[in-house]
């Protein structure tokens, strides 16, 4: 049982350190790609979690140390998956309203209502890195 739990969650911190680094290289299309086995990870690991505890196995020596360190890596990995996520999210948020604002036309005509359309000021200059 323990053995079912472990493989779980290196199966699940190898989907982590995937979909991080696509999202460190701001590669959305390829974290994306890696939702739904990331699903099916988490799954899996929460399913052998519980299997483990109904089953009332006890870790040896060995299997506490490696269960130990897989639960650090997996908290860490996950924390910086949250934080990248969000950052993605963000940028790409922003992009999208650069481009919304963008494709609005600044002609000076009238709108629908008969008020003049706002004057729209340039917009600023938008750079993106792929540093997160």
């Amino acid at each position: 049982m323990i053995r079912a739990l472990i493989d779980a969650g290196v199966r699940l911190a190898g989907l982590l350190e995937a979909e991080n680094r696509a999202l460190a290289a701001l590669d959305l299309a390829a974290a994306a790609a890696l939702a739904e086995p990331k699903r099916a990870a988490v799954e899996a690991f929460v399913a052998a979690e519980a299997t483990t505890r109904k089953s009332g196995s006890h870790a040896g020596e060995a299997e506490r140390d490696a269960v130990r360190s897989l639960s650090e890596r997996l908290s860490a990995l996950a924390s910086a998956n949250r934080r990248m996520l969000e950052r993605a999210l963000a940028a790409q948020d922003a992009l999208v309203r650069v481009l919304s604002e963008a494709a609005q036309p600044v002609d000076g005509r009238y709108v629908a209502n008969g008020a003049p359309r706002p004057v729209r000021h340039a917009a600023p200059a938008v750079t993106l890195a792929a540093q997160l």
